[in-house]
């Protein structure tokens, strides 16, 4: 009798859906409803090393404990919410800018003439000892 290859195949103690055959011998894996986990309760080891027969495969098995694995990816071509706010700060700076520099364009002078008061007396001269 062939070798059956590793993979999920129908449990033969019918305690679950599948369990996982590792080529030589049953494992403690097993699968009901799309969710794996461990059996707690070790197969008779005489059992355990029963292969599967022909076409008790699972359809669409699941994988053999191997965890599930996510990519996140940053979709290219769209601009971040911070690289927005970042712009439209330095755009309201330059606007702050420029009006505080137009209105300070002007000359320095001060608006009303003050008049020097006249002067009454000479300076007195200082002799050096």
């Amino acid at each position: 009798m062939a070798q059956q290859p590793s993979g999920w195949y129908n449990d033969p103690t019918d305690q679950y859906m599948y369990r996982y055959w590792n080529g030589s011998q049953w494992t403690d894996q097993v699968s009901s409803g799309g969710t794996t986990s461990t059996d707690p309760k070790a197969m008779d080891s005489a059992a355990a090393t029963v292969p599967p027969g022909p076409g008790t495969e699972a359809p669409g098995a699941p994988p053999a404990t191997q965890p599930q694995t996510v990519e996140v990816t940053q979709k290219s071509g769209l601009v971040g919410f911070g690289t927005i706010i970042g712009v439209l700060l330095g755009v309201a700076a330059i606007i702050v800018l420029i009006v505080v520099l137009v209105n300070n364009s002007g000359d320095d002078s001060p608006s009303t003439t003050i008049e020097a008061p006249a002067t009454t007396e000479a300076p007195a001269t200082t002799v050096a000892p």
